[in-house]
């Protein structure tokens, strides 16, 4: 028994250090792949948001303030609403998703959801196990199985991501993508800022969320052979290893 469930406690005690996080490259490359609308804008907010998928999945239509450039999400984990920066690229992906919604839907309700789910696919009349490949929306009901969306999307686009988990890569790789960002331009309070967009009360779990692989490597790149107790000497006075033995040799 121990041998046979070895490998599902190494992946459920897997570290967020180690979990994968998609680049800007890759990101555009799901985006890219998602061939139903629908899809590319739930890919899109997530990615421009860090939000969870439960919590992009509740939004309504009503949601959205394009003038003011804002999002109105509700946060079920703590049972509040945040308000949510609204970026361009996104406002781009929402503007293209509605459209098609209403010309798919007809003129949309505040209410309607700004995700929402497909009916169920019939067989068409005649044609044995052959689905119907129209993807009526129902705008009065909630996507069910996310999971399907995302994986379908990430092997168009030759993305392995990690069963039960490729969501949560969105969101990681949000996270990391907007640190990164926030120390380039000098922030120093880069890590606050990214607690504040993932809505975590703890400033501890935004470390883990975001991981350390990237920072041990810079760090072994200031060290790796380079001085670091004598870094503020003159630097000629200092002898380089190698040259002190090849005078004591001569």
């Amino acid at each position: 028994m121990d041998q046979l469930t070895e490998g599902l406690r190494e992946k459920s005690t897997q570290s967020n250090r180690n979990r994968y996080r998609m680049t800007r490259d890759e990101i555009r490359r799901l985006l890219d792949a998602a061939a139903f609308p629908r899809d590319r804008a739930l890919i899109a907010f997530i990615a421009n948001t860090g939000l969870r998928i439960s919590e992009a999945l509740r939004m309504r239509v009503r949601d959205v303030a394009f003038q003011k450039e804002e999002l109105y999400v509700y946060l079920p984990k703590t049972d509040e609403e945040v308000t949510v920066p609204l970026s361009l690229d996104l406002e781009r992906e929402l503007r293209v998703w509605l459209t098609h919604y209403t010309e798919a839907v007809g003129p949309l309700k505040r209410s309607h959801y700004l995700f929402p789910v497909c009916l169920r696919p019939m067989f068409m009349p005649g044609h044995a196990q052959v689905r119907n490949p129209d993807r009526v929306l129902n705008p009065e009901a909630m996507i069910s199985h996310p999971h399907v969306i995302i994986k379908d999307v990430a092997e168009a686009a030759g993305i392995e991501l990690d069963p039960g988990d490729a969501w949560h890569t969105l969101r990681r790789s949000f996270a990391r993508i907007l640190y990164e960002d926030a120390r380039e331009h000098g922030h120093d309070n880069s890590l606050r800022i990214v607690q504040a967009a993932l809505n975590h009360k703890e400033v501890s779990t935004t470390e883990r969320y975001l991981g350390l692989d990237i920072e041990r490597q810079r760090y072994a790149h200031m060290i790796k052979g380079k001085p670091f107790l004598t870094a503020d000497l003159d630097p000629g006075k200092i002898v380089d290893l190698s040259e002190r033995r090849a005078v004591g040799r001569g």
